[in-house]
């Protein structure tokens, strides 16, 4: 007997604000507040650090206008997965689906292994208790693993109860992190603590030239700007006209630019920057956490709220948004029947992904057991599987463009753009994967993108079985909705359904039903 075939389909729920939110809310994370000095030493002064994150978000941009254009065309789950498809075929679509999701379960894992570090500086030792071991250098303890933990089931419950209280919540979180941030720019700059002499030297320190070091930051633009790609990934739950994206996407990666920049100058303006860096505490060790304290300098336990309400206002968003966006990807990717038919359940009553959403929890819950230094190695190479996202998302606008997959619109872009944008995705991919490149990934991080790319050609040949079977004309139906390749068994079976519920088509049994019923 033929095997089922499914189209579900995700309500519409989620209104403009909600969707921004969700992408600023991914992009701006911990980093921002607690990683801005590394940065700042890595590219050798505040000057091209600020011009990296500035070039990175433009470059961006240029990506940004595809997303937007197949965002309009293609408004279903599972975002570059489904463009990849309509480019370059299913071998692509399954290659960047299973790329890109290694870096969204890595940045909800990141974001939930980081506030324990947030409780640690705030809190020295609180969370220190229960000594487990140590892996990579990482001491890993009960305490700091049991808040990762609540904060992982805890929003996993939140997103298994509707995407509209997770929307909701998204665009609170957004809100406070977006007032604390200017609350602490302002107060900084009224109470004379903001001085521009302080950012001097502004480049060429600790051996690196100020080219290298704005290319340092700018390969690191797909994991600092990875959220704005979270939007195609709800888009089939939009409640608005999927072509009104543009503006959401540029504001989105254009606001998140200022705060990176207004983060780091304010850090390093409230003394020299050189002596922030190298700051110690009382007991002569160095500082833990150089941004919370020159706010803190600046503005008292005030500025230190504020920037304490923003910096767990940015890992809450992040592990928020990309819950969303992964348990999106797998049910896309499901849907398509590349992955097990499990991650395509709906919910019948709070209509989410709700199987999706708690294999995400469960994954990402392993992750507080490793230490951060072994997320770190997964988060370095998530930007390589976002570059991937980016790459096949442009490129295939620029197949729809020039190959006519798609009839021509007024809101079309311009091939240009979009080949723009795919050459972009490469340059930063190959900074990162091309032997003596700045941004070059480190042993470690390319063993654990080793094992992730052999799992993914082990599931591919398993997984994929179900996949084969299924006609082109549906595989184009189920991933897009588009019946237009449909046989007319397949058109007449489909069409009996609803696409709101668990509607199960199996051409077999659908034949055998007509026959019976003629009798």
């Amino acid at each position: 007997m033929a095997e089922k075939h499914e189209r579900v389909e995700l309500e519409k729920t989620l209104n403009p604000a909600n969707i921004w939110a969700v992408a600023l809310g991914s992009i701006i994370g911990w980093g921002a507040f607690i990683q801005s000095p590394n940065w700042m030493m890595k590219a050798g002064g505040p000057l091209p650090l600020v011009i990296g994150f500035l070039l990175g978000g433009a470059f961006m941009l240029i990506v940004g206008f595809s997303y937007a254009y197949m965002i309009a065309k293609f408004p279903v789950a599972g975002g570059e997965f489904a463009y990849a498809y309509v480019g370059f075929g299913p071998t692509a679509s399954y290659i960047c689906g299973w790329m890109l999701s290694v870096g969204y379960f890595g940045i909800v894992a990141l974001n939930a292994t980081a506030v324990p570090v947030l409780f640690s500086i705030l809190t020295p030792g609180l969370l220190k208790v229960g000594y487990l071991w140590t892996i990579a250098g990482w001491p890993v303890y009960a305490g700091e693993v049991a808040v990762s933990l609540a904060l992982l089931w805890v929003l996993g419950f939140v997103n298994y109860r509707g995407v509209k209280s997770g929307g909701n919540l998204q665009l609170f979180l957004c809100i406070l992190l977006c007032a604390a941030v200017v609350l602490i720019v302002l107060g900084t700059v009224i109470t004379g603590n903001f001085n521009l002499s302080n950012l001097q030297p502004a480049a060429n320190q600790n051996n690196v030239p100020m080219l290298k070091g704005i290319i340092l930051i700018i390969a690191m633009a797909p994991f600092l700007y990875v959220g704005f790609d979270c939007i195609p990934q709800a888009a089939e739950e939009f409640n608005f006209p999927a072509n009104k994206t543009l503006m959401l996407i540029f504001s989105a990666i254009g606001v998140g630019a200022l705060i990176y920049a207004a983060i780091a100058v304010v850090t390093a303006s409230v003394i020299p920057w050189l002596d922030m860096v190298n700051l110690t505490d009382a007991n002569g060790n160095p500082e833990s956490w150089r941004t919370g304290a020159m706010i803190k300098q600046a503005l008292g336990g005030l500025g230190l709220a504020f920037v304490a309400i923003a910096v767990l206002a940015g890992m809450l968003t992040g592990i928020n948004g990309f819950y969303m966006s992964s348990s999106r990807l797998l049910f896309g990717m499901a849907r398509a029947r590349m992955m097990p038919k499990f991650f395509a359940y709906i919910h019948p009553v709070h209509k989410t992904p709700s199987k999706g959403i708690i294999f995400v929890m469960c994954v990402c819950s392993i992750a507080p057991f490793f230490g951060r230094e072994v997320l770190n190695w997964v988060v370095d190479m998530a930007a390589v599987g976002t570059g991937v996202g980016y790459f096949f998302t442009c490129a295939g606008a620029y197949m729809v463009l020039t190959k006519g997959l798609r009839p021509k619109s007024d809101d079309d872009i311009s091939p240009a753009m979009a080949a723009a944008g795919a050459i972009v995705s490469l340059v930063v991919i190959a900074l990162q994967v091309i032997p003596g490149m700045p941004a070059f990934l480190s042993l470690p991080c390319w063993g654990a993108l080793g094992v992730w790319i052999v799992m993914g050609i082990v599931f591919y040949a398993v997984a994929m079985k179900r996949f084969r079977e299924t006609s082109p004309g549906m595989v184009g139906y189920l991933i897009l909705g588009d019946k237009s390749h449909l046989t007319a068994a397949e058109l007449e079976a489909v069409e009996d359904c609803s696409p709101i519920i668990d509607c199960e088509v199996d051409l077999v049994e659908h034949e055998l039903y007509q026959e019976n019923h003629k009798n």
